[in-house]
This record gives C-alpha cells, sequence and structure tokens, in this order.
C-alpha cells in the first residue's frame, strides 16, 4: 500500500513517529502539499496502482475519491450527528442538542455548545458566549464575511447547553478492534497520555459493537456529570495522534488494507 502523506498537517511528535514507522518498515509512501478545500496533491502523486492511503486534511477525500484509492479516506461526511444518534442515542454527549442551520440557531443560555452536525471541518465544536457566536453568525449570514473556511448560512449545526466534563479519551479502530487509544485532556487542561482507564476501554467496545460508521474511524468519548459518553467520530485519515501508539496504527492499517 502506498502512503500518501499532507506535508506537516500535524504539529505534535505523532507526526515525525508516522515518518519514522513508514521508513523503519519500508512502506511506499509520498509526501506533499495540499490544496485547500479542493484537495490537489502538489506535486500530483504517481501510483502504478489503486491500493492508497491519504494522512492529512480532510479535503484529500476529494482526489482519493477521483482517483478511485482503496482504501483512500475513510470519509464520514455522511455519517453525521443524525446517523450516530440513530445508532447510538443517548451514549451520545450531545443527545439533547437542537439541530439548525447555521443562519437560524438560537442561544438560550447564555453559553452553548455548537458544532458542525458531520465531519466536515467548517470549525471546531466548542462551548461560545451569545455574544460571540451572534458577532460570527452576522458575519457569515448577514455580512457574508468569508471567515476562511466552507462554511453558509445552510450548514447544519448542533446547538446545546453545555456539560460538564472530567476527562476525553481518543480510540483508533481498525475493522472493528481498537488499535490504541490516549487520554487528551482532563478538565479544562490538555493532557496526552496513553494511560486510558479500563472503563473507557470497555465502553468504546461495547458501543462499536453496536455500530460501526466505517472500516476504520476515531471515536472520541469523555467522563462526565452524567457518566460515560461519545463526544463524536472523527476520520482517521485526519486526526491528531495525541498520545496514541503511532507504530501499532501504521501496521494495523498496513494489514488490514494492502491489497
Amino acid at each position: 500500500m502506498h502512503w500518501i502523506i499532507q506535508n506537516n498537517i500535524f504539529s505534535e511528535t505523532g507526526w515525525d513517529q508516522l515518518l519514522e514507522t513508514i521508513d523503519r518498515f519500508g512502506l511506499s509512501h509520498s509526501v506533499h502539499k495540499v490544496v485547500p478545500f479542493i484537495g490537489e496533491l502538489e506535486p500530483p502523486a504517481v501510483v502504478d496502482h489503486g491500493n492508497v492511503i491519504c494522512i492529512g486534511s480532510y479535503s484529500m477525500r476529494h482526489v482519493a475519491k477521483r482517483n478511485g484509492w482503496i482504501p483512500g479516506v475513510f470519509d464520514l461526511f455522511e455519517q453525521d450527528f443524525e446517523q450516530q444518534l440513530k445508532h447510538w442515542g443517548e451514549h451520545m454527549l450531545n443527545a439533547s442538542s437542537v439541530i439548525s442551520s447555521f443562519a437560524e440557531a438560537v442561544f438560550t443560555e447564555e453559553l452553548m455548545f455548537i458544532r458542525p452536525t458531520n465531519d466536515s471541518k467548517y470549525f471546531a465544536g466548542r462551548v461560545f458566549s451569545r455574544e460571540e457566536f451572534e458577532t460570527w453568525q452576522k458575519k457569515v449570514c448577514d455580512l457574508k464575511l468569508d471567515d476562511g473556511s466552507s462554511l453558509t448560512p445552510q450548514t447544519l449545526i448542533q446547538v446545546m447547553k453545555p456539560i460538564a466534563i472530567y476527562c476525553e479519551a481518543r480510540f483508533w479502530v481498525v475493522k472493528g478492534r481498537i488499535i490504541t487509544k490516549s487520554i487528551y485532556k482532563r478538565g479544562d487542561r490538555v493532557i496526552y497520555s496513553s494511560e486510558v482507564d479500563d472503563s473507557f476501554t470497555k465502553y468504546v467496545e461495547e458501543r462499536i459493537q453496536e455500530w460501526q460508521p466505517h472500516d476504520a474511524f476515531v471515536i472520541d468519548v469523555c467522563d462526565t456529570e452524567l457518566g460515560l459518553k461519545i463526544v463524536e467520530i472523527n476520520t482517521l485519515n485526519s486526526s491528531g495522534f495525541y498520545a496514541g501508539d503511532v507504530q501499532k496504527l501504521v501496521l494495523a492499517l498496513e494489514e488490514a488494507f494492502s491489497l
């Protein structure tokens, strides 16, 4: 399998570990710049077969699809929040959120959590103040200013009252198996650690027995005032590594998807 890697997309040690692992095992690869939004590669990829995996920005899904690369990008665009809710229901952290267009979103509290309903990367989900969001909403919808993303007034988002979160962890899943995992936040502090409580692992194993959105994906879970919950799923190709075991992940992907 040929690895197409975006140049310096991850500003973390995992990026170096990825390249070191690929070099160590002599895996076919090339490094490219990626044109934002359209996903074109600079320089263009020269590959004499279709067994290709892309690691980099989410826009790479476009070039992977055009070239028919397999596995290419494990695209979760259609597995949006509404699909996740159908399968995981109250296990979703944002199960009670209101879905509306960006233009029609209304804050009922001074602080609300918002995020896109799909894995679109329009913006990162987080807590916004009413004033902060309404100013942004006016720029996008009334003034029609470009905020540097593909966000439009029609983009669907989730809006909900924030829930107290104590710890957050990421799990990398390939063909129904947890390959590696990492704590990435405790309370408000960003902390990367491979020491993940077994209760998180058991919870993820139960959830992925119920449903898997793709052959490979990332699932973030958290411990909250309401117990363990699913934060979100993310496209594996475009997710940060934190303290995950990059070598294990690379070898698992090679084993699962090399043709």
